[in-house]
């Protein structure tokens, strides 16, 4: 099968019925992919839309395009996902933000916490921005994900009721499996369709204090860890949101089929 490469393109840059192609996905357009006049290209505009797109003028610094058929959500989960996320060190959070694009993560919260140390920078946000768009081009999906400020564990706690359920990241030996905290915290197989969206709290190497923990299992956050070593930050992050996505889009998909199985 011919592999379906995705242009990601602002909504502002979207008509009715055309598109204005220009900056870098202009520049990968005309340079990297050499594309003519009457070539068809696929367009994703991070708003949950993909467009059937032909081109029909490139100029030296802008092209144009005529949009022939519009999809919705495509290469999209069922289920939204956030993550919270305590920033490590170094690059390495970039690699989270990519990894867990590809795997469908919805929303992203830079995480600071007692052990955390980071310093806001815009530049960095502006380029958290667009990994997560090549990620989004890579992997195929059209909404693409939001990344928060970063805020405190208090702060992420206050606003955590709109999500069915919460799970906060725990290396201690009392801890469940995370799909056994699924479980505890009410999500069950026969119900998971009922549940639309869900957060994975992740600390830092070091992992969240007893403090925090205590505050967060105090509303309602279930404990879980991820087996007997000790995993990177990052790998923690990419690790929980992998099982998560699998086991709640495997669960959908079983209820659907024994739905229809039934009629």
């Amino acid at each position: 099968m011919k592999h379906k490469e995705f242009y990601y393109i602002p909504p502002e840059q979207i008509m009715e019925d055309r598109v204005i192609i220009k900056g870098a996905e202009f520049k990968h357009i005309t340079i990297v992919t050499r594309k003519r006049p009457r070539d068809t290209i696929h367009v994703v505009d991070g708003m949950g839309n993909e467009y059937l797109v032909t081109l029909t003028k490139i100029d030296r610094k802008s092209a144009e395009g005529k949009i022939f058929k519009r999809s919705r959500y495509t290469g999209e989960p069922n289920f939204q996902l956030t993550l919270a996320q305590a920033i490590p060190k170094g690059t390495r959070f970039e690699l989270l933000l990519e990894k867990c694009t590809e795997i469908g993560v919805s929303e992203f919260i830079p995480l600071i916490t007692e052990k955390t140390v980071m310093k806001q920078s815009d530049a960095r946000e502006i380029r958290w921005k667009n990994i997560t768009i090549a990620a989004l081009k890579q992997c195929g999906r059209s909404v693409l994900p939001r990344i928060f400020p970063p805020i405190t564990l208090h702060e992420l706690i206050r606003s955590s009721k709109i999500y069915d359920f919460r799970l906060i990241a725990h290396q201690d030996s009392g801890s469940l499996s995370l799909i056994d905290s699924i479980n505890e915290a009410n999500v069950k197989l026969s119900g998971l369709t009922r549940f639309k969206n869900g957060i994975i709290a992740i600390g830092p190497e070091a992992g969240f204090s007893e403090e925090e923990i205590a505050l967060a299992k105090s509303n309602f956050y279930v404990p879980f860890n991820l087996g007997d070593r000790r995993l990177r930050s990052e790998t923690a992050g990419i690790v929980s949101c992998a099982i998560m996505m699998e086991f709640v889009e495997h669960s959908i998909l079983f209820q659907k089929n024994q739905l229809s199985s039934k009629k």
